[in-house]
This record gives structure tokens, C-alpha cells and sequence, in this order.
């Protein structure tokens, strides 16, 4: 996980998952909904699991200087589980090892810049989001998530479009989990598991919480504020998983 990612995960637990700053002249979007299905090949045939993921979204506008053109986002829904024929399941997190607020950003994934679009001079007013939210809206259809975007960062190495992917050694024990590579599922559920797709479709269903009912501990550890450790300290300890991930990676009530 990048530093990034570990500061944005700190702060995230430490104010509820939720950091907004708005003035009173911004744009606030409508929100939308999409629905998210992991599409897994196994010996016994393909299998799928599927989550409806809900968005809003706001930018700053000229009244806070200091932040003009900044994008603030929230989402609620649940982590998408697929449930395989070897009694096991695979679950798509809310989350990235990158990003935590992967899941507000991921349709929007779908309408990228283009490299002539990307390489515009500074825009304090960042109109380049209003241009990759309305291209991401006219979207039609089921879309195909890539596996690798373009950074913005100055490397410009491509990183990773995927969610986190986790499965459980045993789903009533959370500290069992275990990270899934997306490129080699075979090395956690065994030969004949790949990941064929992780697919995106705007809609209009409702969002679920079935998530609970998988995995049974997901209140509890809510209601505590507690990783999947056990840990309720606002400090990342270790870079295992588990002292990684919370309920918030897995289910989002409300904004």
C-alpha cells in the first residue's frame, strides 16, 4: 500500500469515512447509482456477484480559495460477493490498496481524458471533471472496467483499476482474511479460478445490505469502529490486511 493510501485510509477512520469542505458556490451533481459484477470463471462454470453502488459528488467553487476546483465525493453500498462452488467466496471491496474512495471514482474510470485533454494548463476551475462526468454519464450499457488506467502522477506509470479482491480462511473470523491477486485467482482457490471481468452499468436498483448476512461480525465491528484486527486506534500498526481493512471497506449505510 502507498503512503497515500495509508494517510487517506487514517484519516477515513478517523473521521467516519467522511471529509468534505464546501463553500457556497459550487456544483453539486446529481447523484447516480451503478452496478458493479464480478464475472469469475471456475471449474464448475462462470459465477457472479453483484453490488449496486451509489455516488454524489461536489466541487468547490470560487468562494474557498484554497481548495477552488477541488472534487469532494460520497458513496454507500457494499462490497460485491461471489459466492464459488468450492464453498468459498471472493469479494470486490468498496476500496484499493491506492484508493480509498475507489468506489465513488470507478464508473467515471470508464470516461478517461485523453492525453491532449490531460495536458491542458492549469484550470483552477478543474472543468476537465465536468468533461469526464458528462462522458461518463452518456455511458450506455455494460461497460468493462479496464485492469490498468493512466497515473497522474508524474511517473505516469498505469495503476491499477481494480478494486480490492479478498476472500476469507473462514468468514466468521475476520482476522482469516486474505488479499487475491486479480491476475492469478488460481493461487487462492485453485486450478480453474480466473477473474473473466469486473463490469459497470449505470442503474436505477436500489442499493442492497445483504452483506451482513455473510459475513455475520460486519455490525458489530462497525458499531466499534474496529479493523479487522480488532485494532479501534486511530494508527495504522502493521501493514498486514488485516490492520488494514475495517467494515468501512466492505459496507457503506448512508453518507
Amino acid at each position: 500500500m502507498t503512503s497515500a493510501g495509508r494517510i487517506a485510509r487514517i484519516l477515513a477512520f478517523a473521521f467516519g469515512g467522511t471529509l468534505i469542505l464546501q463553500g457556497c458556490d459550487g456544483t453539486t451533481y446529481p447523484p447516480y447509482r451503478y452496478k458493479e459484477t464480478v464475472v469469475v470463471e471456475t471449474p464448475q462454470g462462470i459465477r457472479t456477484g453483484s453490488t449496486v453502488i451509489e455516488v454524489r459528488m461536489y466541487k468547490e467553487g470560487q468562494s474557498n480559495p484554497f481548495a477552488r476546483g477541488a472534487i469532494h465525493g460520497q458513496f454507500k453500498g457494499e462490497a460485491a460477493e461471489v459466492d464459488l462452488p468450492n464453498g468459498r467466496a471472493l469479494f470486490a471491496l468498496l476500496t484499493s490498496p491506492s484508493n480509498y474512495g475507489w468506489a465513488k471514482g470507478a464508473y467515471q474510470m470508464l470516461a478517461q481524458l485523453t492525453p491532449e485533454e490531460m495536458a491542458q494548463p492549469y484550470d483552477p476551475d478543474n472543468t476537465g471533471f465536468d468533461i469526464q462526468y458528462r462522458r461518463a454519464m452518456a455511458l450506455k450499457g455494460p461497460q468493462i472496467l479496464p485492469r490498468m488506467m493512466p497515473s497522474a502522477a508524474p511517473s505516469h506509470e498505469p495503476v491499477s483499476a481494480y478494486p480490492w479482491l479478498v476472500t476469507f480462511g473462514n468468514m466468521t473470523d475476520p482476522t482469516s482474511v486474505r488479499a487475491v491477486d486479480p491476475d492469478n485467482l488460481a493461487a487462492s482457490f485453485g486450478h480453474g479460478y480466473k477473474l473473466r471481468a469486473i463490469v459497470l452499468e449505470k442503474t436505477d436498483e436500489p442499493v442492497g445490505a445483504r452483506i451482513q448476512k455473510a459475513l455475520v461480525w460486519l455490525n458489530d465491528y462497525r458499531a466499534r469502529n474496529s479493523r479487522l484486527d480488532g485494532d479501534t486506534s486511530v494508527a495504522i500498526k502493521s501493514n498486514d490486511l488485516k490492520s488494514n481493512l475495517s467494515s468501512g471497506d466492505f459496507w457503506v449505510e448512508s453518507y
